[in-house]
């Protein structure tokens, strides 16, 4: 039997501040992570942890544990390819932009990369959030983009499995991987702050088998932890700046494309530092609707695919297994889209 946790003492550790704050060893993190995805932990222990991991940060040990615990505590995905699918977490949405992480997910599916895209569900439990950090109202998530171009989303992992193997993509909801994690990141609406949550959900794997990891993130601190975090776990992923939080690159400008292949880290390809010569290929406007009729543009080949998002699928292709290079890797987006690049 697992011993209870000292809630009183543990965060008195991790609660002293930026300078000060203690890191939670391997065990305890995962115990405790454990207890907070069942509902175990008292309401004010959840809240008050919530914010201490805000201003403490974690630690790469800490998130390690995080995750494992809530690999281990999820209906895992059964799925067997040729090669390894491309995890996309996406629970920001975008506003100012374009959401163009289902076009991204879309042209690796187009190319026999099968992908896994996992974040708020298509019922707007994103929408009827209120949080003083990060307001909702006009973001589009892909899951209703998808939903409007006609993929369905899985319930369940079973689910998840027999889509992939159809269509090459799935979309799995948040409340479909566990329920405790959709009313974790659910505190955001209460405490008006995001926290380790977040993250973890950029790390985990889903999947039984290894899998690729495309890790998009806001904060640039966070660029080298992930990276610590995939090479400590012997992971295969893409870690870039994310587009309005969400993992795929500006369409305008290509941040750096940070790689780890099986715990070995690379910068594959340098952020983008000369000025904007040509507007690429974008939606009308931001709204599903206008989204949808872009990406079915591009796919038909009668639009160009954005160069960052045609470089960061060359990575993508890469890292799968699909492509032995990034050459080949272009040259087998050149032979499926007769318009690639802008």
């Amino acid at each position: 039997m697992t011993a209870k946790l000292n809630m009183t003492s543990l965060i008195g550790r991790v609660a002293r501040g930026r300078e000060h704050a203690e890191d939670l060893d391997y065990a305890e993190a995962k115990k405790l992570f454990t207890d907070w995805l069942h509902g175990d932990l008292p309401e004010l222990a959840m809240g008050a942890l919530w914010t201490a991991y805000r201003i403490k940060g974690e630690s790469v040990e800490e998130l390690r544990a995080f995750a494992h615990a809530l690999e281990e505590n999820i209906e895992s995905i059964a799925f067997q390819h040729s090669c390894r699918p491309v995890i996309f977490p996406s629970y920001n949405g975008t506003r100012r932009g374009a959401n163009l992480l289902p076009l991204l997910a879309m042209t690796l599916t187009r190319c026999g990369v099968p992908v896994l895209i996992h974040g708020f569900s298509a019922q707007h439990d994103a929408h009827d959030l209120l949080w003083a950090d990060h307001d909702p109202s006009g973001r589009v998530y892909s899951a209703d983009i998808l939903r409007e171009f006609g993929l369905a989303s899985a319930e369940n992992s079973q689910q998840a499995n027999t889509l992939l193997h159809l269509q090459g993509l799935s979309y799995l909801p948040v409340d479909a991987l566990h329920p405790g994690l959709g009313k974790m990141l659910a505190l955001r609406q209460q405490l008006g702050v995001r926290s380790s949550v977040h993250t973890v959900v950029k790390l985990f794997n889903p999947f039984q088998n290894p899998a690729v990891h495309c890790a998009g993130v806001t904060h640039p601190p966070y660029l080298l932890r992930l990276q610590e975090y995939f090479q400590r776990e012997q992971s295969t992923a893409l870690i870039l700046r994310g587009s309005e939080g969400e993992c795929f690159a500006n369409p305008k400008r290509r941040p750096d494309l940070q790689v780890c292949r099986q715990g070995e880290p690379a910068l594959w390809m340098e952020k983008d530092t000369q000025p904007l010569q040509q507007m690429p290929a974008l939606p009308e406007n931001s709204g599903i609707t206008a989204t949808c009729r872009h990406m079915e543009a591009v796919l038909n080949g009668r639009l160009s695919l954005p160069s960052p998002l045609v470089d960061q699928a060359s990575c993508l292709l890469c890292l799968s297994g699909r492509c032995a290079d990034l050459d080949s890797a272009r040259h087998h987006l050149a032979h499926h889209f007769s318009r690639y690049a802008a």
